[in-house]
């Protein structure tokens, strides 16, 4: 059983020991991950002369995985001892980001960038069962606000120590920092104790029919089918404008050092959303997801109509607006998180993760193609206030249907 706390909030989950561990080992694996991101860009841009198309791939290598293999190794991550599964997963992770270092080819580079993938596609969901199992329900929305508060740091600190690190370092000394990282998250692992999981599912299913458990426990439970919609739509329209934001900037007569601050304030905001979503967002998450969606869906139209008009705006307040947008997205990730470990069986609870992560990526793929039209065909600023609208429906349309009477 989980630890007791003696009193809801961050200090009482960090008094508990396997939480704690558990958190110290992901500041160094998600660290990991971001400063491996800016270390392959360097290195395909920068080093091999590479050009948007093997960026693209690239960034299919990074997000294919979580689709189409995720979902299969859960079954697996559901089955076995959960800290066996963080310790392999890290130590694969370190020796394929060793790997990195001895590759001069850009396709197999890319290659072993897919392989990590798949690795951390089955980190993911384990890191997500772990959280479960080791702590207190009423600490779950605490917990699920200091895991994406260590992403988020990692996401706004990693690229920028990547090219710190790159300024002295050859990118492939670079991979091997990162390794060593992957392999220092695995040893303190080895001090995660996780209580022994009870299956409740049969054992005589073939390996497909375990697989689609996931998707099986989207179909059972309302509450969960309302929140992956919700997310994925969520993502859908982030990601219509998130790429856009240099263009945006530069509209609005801004350069390149206020783009970098946008991105800062941007990721600062969402590491405070994630804190404060953590805190306040567990007792009723549906309701604060749709209402971030609301807030978050009026500064981006409001942003967008701004621009469309031509009207000035100054610096502070372009920063400050991305800082809110970054919050509100925190805002609607951790309770969706916090709905899973809730509703989700502990037998199943990474096959349930992996198929939430698999129909968002999935959702998320297309949406840059999209926003990119919309702004080839109408301006940059109609993507955000495209995006802006859906959030706003979204929200309200959440909003409505989290009124009906629950059904399974």
């Amino acid at each position: 059983m989980p630890e007791k706390p003696s009193s809801a909030g961050y200090r009482s989950l960090l008094r508990l020991k396997m939480p704690r561990r558990l958190a110290l080992a992901c500041v160094p694996a998600d660290f990991s991950d971001w400063l491996d991101y800016a270390a392959v860009v360097a290195l395909l841009v920068y080093g091999w002369g590479q050009g948007p198309v093997m960026l693209a791939v690239f960034a299919l290598a990074l997000s294919l995985p979580y689709v189409i293999v995720g979902p299969l190794l859960a079954v697996l991550v559901d089955r076995a001892p959960l800290r066996g599964v963080l310790f392999a997963t890290n130590l694969g992770r370190a020796l394929a980001t060793f790997a990195f270092a001895f590759t001069g080819d850009t396709w197999v580079l890319l290659g072993l960038v897919f392989v990590r993938g798949c690795i951390d596609s089955a980190f993911t969901p384990a890191r997500q069962a772990t959280i479960q199992a080791t702590t207190p329900t009423e600490l779950l929305g605490h917990a699920q606000g200091l895991h994406q508060a260590i992403n988020q740091t990692s996401k706004i600190a990693g690229p920028a120590i990547g090219g710190a690190l790159l300024a002295f370092w050859p990118a492939q000394s670079v991979f091997l920092f990162n390794g060593a990282l992957s392999l220092f998250a695995a040893i303190i692992i080895l001090g995660v104790s996780v209580p022994e999981r009870v299956a409740t599912s049969s054992t005589t299913q073939t390996f497909a029919m375990r697989s689609m458990a996931g998707f099986a426990e989207f179909r059972r439970s309302r509450r969960l089918r309302i929140a992956l919609i919700f997310s994925a739509s969520a993502y859908f329209s982030f990601f219509l404008y998130d790429a856009l934001i240099a263009l945006l900037a530069e509209g609005f007569g801004f350069d390149a050092t206020a783009f970098g601050l946008s991105i800062s304030a941007s990721g600062l905001g969402g590491l405070l959303g994630a804190l404060l979503a953590g805190r306040i967002a567990g007792n009723h998450p549906m309701r604060s997801m749709s209402l971030a969606a609301v807030t978050s869906g009026l500064a981006t139209g409001i942003i967008a109509i701004t621009a469309m008009l031509g009207l000035a705006i100054q610096l502070p307040a372009f920063l400050l607006a991305l800082g809110f947008m970054g919050g509100a997205t925190a805002f609607m990730l951790v309770p969706y998180r916090t709905i899973v470990q809730a509703e989700a069986p502990p037998d199943r609870i990474a096959r349930v993760f992996a198929s939430g992560e698999a129909v968002i990526v999935t959702t998320m793929l297309s949406a840059p193609l999209i926003g990119s039209a919309i702004a080839t065909r109408w301006g940059t600023p109609s993507a955000f206030f495209t995006g802006g609208v859906l959030l706003i429906l979204l929200g309200g349309a959440t909003l409505i249907a989290n009124r009906r009477p629950a059904q399974s």
